[in-house]
């Protein structure tokens, strides 16, 4: 997971080389690492606690969806 999530913060690096429509700085790096580490340490977390399997998916469900309404919000101000 955390090798996936280090994956995904080099997609945008590597666009910014290849295209000049992809504008990243280093807050929205900065702010990409800190959802996705919070995601991570809630999965991990979620994992350990949450022991039977029906539970632990809408879990991590949950988890999943908040943390990409969070990102979207971010991407395009849906909430503002």
């Amino acid at each position: 997971m955390w090798s996936l999530f280090g994956a995904l913060l080099l997609a945008p690096l590597i666009a910014m080389q290849l295209t000049q429509e992809v504008r990243w700085t280093g807050f929205d790096f900065a702010a990409a690492a800190v959802l996705m580490g919070a995601l991570g340490v809630f999965v991990e977390v979620a994992c350990r606690v949450v022991t039977r399997p029906l539970a632990r998916a809408a879990v991590l469900a949950v988890l999943l969806t908040a943390s990409l309404l969070v990102w979207i919000d971010g991407a395009v101000g849906i909430f503002r």
